[in-house]
């Protein structure tokens, strides 16, 4: 029998959720204990609108996604300086040209230093496929490097990512795409094999304090294209930079959107996962749940709902999760429901910590 990931459907909890939600977000000083009323970021057309999210080391909050997805031409940056109540209108990336763009990633590093990366369609014939490129900012994003290709000899349609690279040390960075999992090296220029050289597909990576290596690999190796489910692991963590890995066996149904893992200040692990329609692919709430034991176990127990219109959200919202402050995580995603009041947009959500935790944590 195949073990049931930690959250496939649309369970008990969500139903519930759907009220208590609703009733949190509407009642005075609810942002101690719920999370907020969603604040819109921006308005979008549709596609592959993609959004990204990084916390600047000035604390700004930087939201980069597509207005109008599947080959944009620009990427567009929003700031908010209050830590997401409030945001600025959105301006193009000036250096991205000659770019019909996949979105991409943002990834704040050790240093400062802001990564954002994207893929552009590429077309010769029959042939597709995408080339991975990518910025920098050293000033919280108000100004940008020239654009870096990231170079490979047999670039796919699938040479892409959708998380934050993983920042080893500050010029070597492991690059999770659809395709193959990579050390890109900057100051060579040049890729080379993670760990064991699996492909762990286009999920999040991220590492702990100690140095563990959390995956979201939903399989033991992903399949491009993915074709039918096997060697199912439902993550995997590595002691040993990836070496060697463990099965985790209880992170949730990894669905085309995916989610999001995030290391807190704290130690503790964050995952952003999508809740699905029983018997139907639709995507229908954001939760948050926390890990006190670098993705051992995860406190189901305590999970929050941070988005929940009571009805499929449409685009498949792809949302993303940062630490805002030690009180405070922030959640951007997408919605393309054209009856929401003001049509389709990117829109961010405050959760206190409060919320996912129990008395004794």
């Amino acid at each position: 029998m195949q073990r049931r990931p930690l959250i496939s459907t649309l369970s008990s909890r969500l139903i519930s959720g759907l009220f208590l939600l609703s009733l949190c977000c509407s009642t005075a000083g609810a942002e101690k204990a719920a999370p907020s009323a969603p604040v819109r970021v921006g308005s979008v057309k549709g596609g592959h609108v993609h959004p990204a999210l990084c916390r600047a080391a000035n604390g700004d909050l930087l939201a980069v996604y597509n207005e109008n997805g599947g080959g944009g031409k620009e990427l567009l940056l929003s700031r908010s300086t209050d830590g997401g109540k409030t945001w600025t209108a959105s301006q193009p990336i000036p250096v991205i040209k000659d770019c019909s763009i996949y979105p991409g990633s943002l990834t704040t590093f050790r240093s400062g230093e802001i990564v954002l990366h994207w893929s552009c369609y590429r077309i010769e014939g029959p042939r597709r496929w995408r080339v991975p490129q990518f910025c920098t900012s050293r000033d919280h994003g108000e100004t940008w490097s020239p654009v870096t290709e990231i170079p490979l000899d047999d670039y796919s349609n699938y040479t892409c990512l959708r998380h934050p690279i993983l920042e080893l040390d500050n010029d070597r960075w492991v690059c999770p795409f659809y395709d193959r999992t990579v050390i890109y090296d900057r100051k060579t220029n040049s890729v080379t094999p993670f760990g064991d050289g699996r492909n762990h597909g286009m999920v999040p990576l991220v590492r702990t304090a100690t140095g563990t290596i959390i995956s979201g690999a939903p399989q033991s190796e992903a399949p491009v294209p993915v074709g039918k489910p096997g060697n199912m692991v439902y993550g995997l963590r590595s002691t040993d930079q990836g070496q060697t890995w463990q099965a985790l066996n209880n992170l949730p149904y990894f669905g085309v959107a995916g989610y999001d893992l995030n290391v807190l200040k704290s130690g503790d692990v964050v995952l952003t996962s999508i809740l699905y329609g029983v018997g139907r692919d639709d995507e229908w709430a954001y939760e948050l749940t926390l890990s006190h034991d670098e993705g051992k176990t995860w406190d189901t127990a305590n999970s929050v709902i941070i988005y929940n219109p009571v009805r499929p959200i449409k685009g498949r919202g792809w949302p993303r999760t940062v630490q805002i402050d030690d009180q405070t995580l922030g959640t951007l995603f997408y919605d393309l429901d054209a009856k929401q009041p003001d049509g389709p947009g990117v829109f961010f959500v405050r959760t206190p910590l409060t919320a996912l935790r129990s008395d004794k944590h």
